[in-house]
């Protein structure tokens, strides 16, 4: 077991080392095209944590601080690494969590979801996504599918 303040600090020094700007239970980074959303959400019925990425897409118009549900695109992060789903829920659980797992994770973010979430910054990684059939496990608007596939 774990408390709040250790898991939240471990995700807080993942995202604002590399540039990610705290507001709320969410971190945002301002890139090339895109404007990336990480958020936490508190599951309703446990202590379990929720990891959503929203990609707000700056070619329909800038937002400061868009919540990741009004993004052009929103995503569980286990959704987009399911190799990584049992860390992830395992590790963002108050109750089953351990400072082993906690490392894990601090692993997993500062090797491969913020790599990737920098890379996702330039609307050609979305594009090349989109191709690939890797953003099929999330909302993605029809305005931006359409933008992002042509």
């Amino acid at each position: 077991m774990i408390d709040k303040k250790a898991f939240k600090k471990t995700i807080a020094e993942a995202l604002e080392g590399n540039g990610f700007v705290k507001k709320g239970q969410s971190w945002y980074y301002d890139g090339k095209d895109v404007l990336i959303v990480f958020n936490l959400q508190k599951s309703d019925w446990d202590e379990l944590y929720y990891i959503n990425l929203g990609f707000w897409l700056n070619a329909f118009g800038k937002s400061t601080f868009p919540q990741h549900n009004h993004c052009h695109l929103d995503f569980r992060a286990e959704s987009l690494f399911p190799d990584k789903r049992d860390l992830l829920l395992a590790s963002c659980s108050l109750v089953k969590s351990n400072d082993a797992l906690l490392k894990d994770l601090s692993s997993f973010l500062a090797d491969r979801l913020v790599p990737f979430l920098l890379e996702c910054t330039d609307e050609v990684k979305l594009r090349e996504l989109m191709s690939q059939g890797k953003l099929r496990q999330g909302l993605v608007l029809s305005n931006a599918r359409d933008y992002l596939s042509s």
